[in-house]
């Protein structure tokens, strides 16, 4: 069994190439018992973004608090506290904040 508080755990910059403004906290990871998937939490600060990538497995986000934007492709989606989302194996995607508070979601990634 493993248990920890997300208030615990230290931010690190997220080290993805073309990342703005992005921190992430580990909260499952394979040293914390993750067979298969891990969980993190991404936190995009004011003005920040993700890079537009994409990669070779899928993962599922909730977001949890702010307001951002999902950049698929050549749509534009709005998302808030609640949207639920599934990015798909090889689907080219990034993340923007909006408005004044960080844009917060957690992810679910293979290990």
């Amino acid at each position: 069994m493993y248990r920890t508080n997300i208030r615990s755990l230290k931010s690190v910059r997220f080290g993805e190439i073309g990342a703005h403004r992005v921190l992430m906290k580990q909260l499952v990871g394979k040293e914390d018992g993750g067979e298969k998937t891990a969980l993190h939490e991404i936190r995009i600060q004011k003005g920040g973004r993700t890079s537009v990538h994409r990669h070779n497995w899928q993962h599922q986000i909730y977001v949890t608090s702010g307001r951002g934007v999902l950049v698929l492709g050549d749509k534009r989606l709005p998302l808030k506290a609640g949207d639920v989302l599934v990015i798909g194996r090889g689907e080219e995607h990034g993340f923007e904040q909006r408005g004044t508070a960080p844009f917060v979601f957690l992810t679910v990634t293979p290990l």
